[in-house]
């Protein structure tokens, strides 16, 4: 009587076919773009803040800001749309890596909940703080779009086990280092419109921007 033996074959598993592409992403972000200016422009519309022309209702006024009292750190107005297309370059390059994991990943989840709260705040951003007149709205939602994008990148570290990912999101780190040290004085220094309240605080002339002097 002869008996066979069974030897386990190493089992392979197939990675799952890439189902985000990369004009997706572009497709989302034109979506994001018409969101933002159009929440934007009906806002400065239903509250009276509209601009001297169409762009400046939608892209917003680009005098209010210069008129607000700015710390020494702030970009000037002509760097947001440069360097808010290089954020959302990488960070959706990002979501897209994400979205290719398979979905019982561990973190995925999680790193794309708190993605979807900081574009949900990029459409806010204007409307909330051009349209409203309001730079304590800015400051809240600069340090609140910080905190979700730092926990996205401990996320990638530390579950999602990418470090790519988490480099990824670096101009973000440090754009929003410099966005909200300029947002916390625009808040100190600044009368507020929308909840008619402030200055809280003289500027420090060493910290003043000088076009504000």
């Amino acid at each position: 009587m002869s008996t066979s033996i069974k030897t386990d074959e190493p089992v392979t598993t197939q990675a799952e076919p890439q189902k985000w592409h990369w004009y997706q992403g572009v497709a989302f972000w034109a979506i994001v773009q018409v969101l933002t200016f159009t929440f934007s422009g009906l806002t400065s519309i239903a509250t009276g803040h509209k601009g001297k022309d169409l762009r400046e209702t939608l892209f917003g006024d680009v005098s209010y800001f210069r008129a607000l009292k700015q710390g020494i750190v702030a970009p000037p107005s002509w760097v947001f749309g440069p360097a808010w297309t290089i954020n959302n370059f990488f960070a959706i390059w990002a979501g897209l890596r994400v979205l290719n994991k398979p979905k019982g990943t561990p973190g995925r989840s999680e790193f794309l909940a708190l993605q979807a709260a900081t574009w949900v705040e990029f459409v806010m951003f204007n409307a909330a703080y051009f349209s409203l007149r309001s730079p304590i709205n800015a400051l809240f939602l600069t340090l609140t779009f910080f905190a979700f994008t730092i926990a996205s990148g401990l996320v990638a570290v530390f579950r999602l086990k990418d470090t790519t990912v988490a480099l990824l999101l670096s101009t973000l780190y440090i754009w929003l280092i410099i966005a909200s040290t300029a947002a916390a004085f625009q808040a100190l220094w600044n009368h507020d419109d929308l909840y008619n309240v402030g200055p809280f605080a003289e500027p420090i002339p060493a910290l003043l921007k000088k076009e504000a002097q």
